[in-house]
């Protein structure tokens, strides 16, 4: 069923608690920890361009007043060759500064993305579950892309911005400090308009950024289910609900227009009453010969410079802003703990005898329906157990529990007697094999998608190929293994997919194979031929088997009937035939429904 907009699933991605300012940009200031020397570097060129920057004015105070005034600029060509020097000087200063900090801001995000990244490689099943992928694909690109923004035009920018103001401001002071006290009484306003555009802006920013996260949630699953969507003729619908989403978003990010609409104009005319100001008093002191024509100019030349700084601080606000309510939301991801915990002296699994199940309940939420309730089994090395059942019956939270996608709440399943949550999981889990009913495959040719990354072994991969049937698909392909599958394998068809899921799994050798639903994509002639690789390489695996056709488990050593998440029948095909109870009805209506469909 498709998700609407009232669906908490795609409700604005909120941070519930809010944290401090300062923590959050103490945080941030970590990531650049690992590029100190750099920073000082940068420090130490926003230093110089500060300098610079007050020289442009002091060569025209001289230029005027010592020249120009005089009726002529005999004597000023050292005057402007060091001018021109200094413009060059300043170019390469600020390209040196841009550069730099560029990279740094680039790294430092670099390394963001690659702990979010990792940090989500370690979140467990349910986490995903309780995660929309758009949501956390905003997390790692648009939220990191703005704080980014933040590292390159807001921390170490606003430092170098701070350093110019200090600098033309000591200039002004030595120049004459009435004008200078003009030119610095704006910012006392500047910062109680700054703060007032804070808190109206501040709160309109987090929600912009939640709700935009809300609609990449939607598009993905959409876009990821198109088919779905146009055979229920679902279009107008699905426009309707993206609309209403859109709409949401617009809302609030027209309340931070609004807050911009008021603050950068009010930046403008503070700046633009005080340059007034300093022509008025100054045309006052040139009146009265307290100031020369030279200082007037220079001063207002240097006014603008003095502005400048404190406009881009105002637009570097809004980066800040934005940053901010990324941030919250970036390390409210990093903060979270839901993952399957690892022990620090966690020990190499070794199976030699059995898989045990003792005692096992487990809900998938909590207070909610017992999925497996109170179960026992043993899995012994080498055997073939299958597990039947009806729908919801608790089959597939077998797998879930056995691969430690989840903990049980209660009771323990463990390998040769040890408890697998004291195993390390990674190997551990490189025990199995697990081909699922719906199988995912990645962007790339047949044979990454065999692969996965592991070392590849020619005649292991000729086996697997053979083994999976596989190898007779690959003939009719042009360019055989070689060949793209597309995104999500849709150049295949769903039984191919499956047969490269089999492919997958037994490339690995692994010790013990888990099918779920493994071969219902598979047209009968194709299971028989599986089937049969099943009954000849069985001797080297061990085999955990849900099916829903009762026919592909005849042969299996023990079969389980679950029923209500507990196993009320053991036993092989023939005993549990002869017993007459659940799984003699399963088989009986399966063989009924067989005939009615031959007929």
């Amino acid at each position: 069923m498709l998700k609407t907009e009232s669906s908490s699933y795609f409700q604005s991605d909120q941070v519930d608690q809010k944290p401090l300012r300062h923590v959050l940009i103490l945080r941030l200031l970590k990531y650049l920890r690992p590029y100190l020397w750099h920073l000082l570097i940068l420090l130490v060129l926003m230093g110089s361009g500060a300098v610079l920057e007050v020289m442009p004015s002091e060569f025209t105070r001289r230029l005027i007043d010592h020249h120009l005034a005089q009726g002529s600029i005999r004597g000023a060509g050292q005057l402007l060759t060091a001018f021109i020097c200094f413009v060059c000087l300043s170019f390469l200063v600020q390209l040196s500064r841009s550069i730099l900090l560029g990279w740094v801001g680039q790294k430092a995000m670099l390394d963001l993305r690659l702990q979010l990244f990792g940090h989500l490689m370690r979140r467990s099943t349910s986490f995903f579950q309780h995660n929309p992928v758009g949501r956390l694909m905003t997390r790692v690109t648009t939220d990191v892309q703005n704080l980014n923004e933040m590292f390159s035009s807001g921390f170490v920018a606003v430092i170098g911005d701070a350093l110019s103001l200090v600098a033309i401001v000591v200039w002004m002071y030595l120049m004459h400090p009435g004008m200078a006290t003009i030119a610095v009484f704006i910012v006392p306003f500047l910062f109680v308009a700054t703060e007032i555009f804070r808190r109206k802006a501040g709160e309109a920013f987090r929600e912009t950024q939640g709700r935009y996260a809300a609609i990449q949630a939607y598009l993905q699953e959409h876009l990821s289910n198109m088919s779905l969507v146009q055979l229920n003729t679902n279009e107008n619908k699905s426009r309707g609900d993206f609309e209403r989403l859109n709409l949401r978003y617009l809302e609030a990010f027209l309340r931070s227009v609004l807050a911009y609409s008021v603050f950068f104009p009010v930046v403008e005319f503070l700046t633009s009453v005080t340059l007034a100001a300093i022509i008025l008093y100054a045309g006052y002191k040139v009146e009265i010969g307290a100031v020369t024509l030279g200082l007037l100019l220079a001063f207002v030349q240097q006014s603008g410079r003095f502005f400048r700084p404190i406009r881009e601080l105002a637009e570097r606000y809004n980066v800040m802003q934005t940053a901010m309510a990324s941030s919250e939301r970036i390390f409210a991801l990093l903060d979270n703990d839901d993952e399957i915990m690892e022990m620090t002296n966690a020990k190499c699994p070794v199976f030699e005898k059995e898989i045990r199940f003792e005692g096992i309940s487990f809900a998938y939420e909590a207070g909610g329906r017992h999925a497996v309730k109170n179960m026992d089994g043993e899995i012994p090395k080498g055997r073939r157990i299958a597990v039947v059942g009806h729908t919801g019956a608790g089959k597939s939270t077998m797998i879930n529990l056995l691969m430690r996608f989840y903990d049980p709440h209660e009771g323990n399943v463990l390998l040769d007697g040890i408890n697998i949550k004291e195993l390390n999981l990674s190997k551990y889990r490189g025990l199995f094999g697990l081909v699922l009913q719906d199988v995912f495959i990645f962007s790339g040719t047949l044979e990454d998608n065999i692969l996965l990354g592991r070392p590849k072994d020619s005649s292991r991969l000729a086996y697997v190929l053979e083994q999976s049937q596989l190898s007779s698909i690959l003939e009719r392909l042009p360019q055989g293994i070689k060949t793209q599958v597309g995104e999500r394998g849709q150049r295949l068809s769903a039984g191919e997919r499956q047969l490269l899921a089999f492919a997958r799994m037994l490339y690995g050798f692994p010790a013990i194979l888990l099918l779920d639903e493994a071969t219902s994509n598979i047209d009968s002639e194709t299971e028989q031929r599986i089937q049969e690789v099943f009954a000849k390489v069985s001797r080297d695996f061990t085999t955990f088997t849900i099916a829903h056709r009762l026919s592909t488990i005849r042969d299996a050593d023990e079969i389980w009937v679950m029923d209500k998440g507990a196993v009320v029948e053991r036993g092989n095909h023939y005993e549990l035939l002869n017993r007459g109870g659940i799984y003699s009805n399963l088989v009986r209506l399966q063989f009924e429904n067989n005939q009615s469909e031959t007929e």
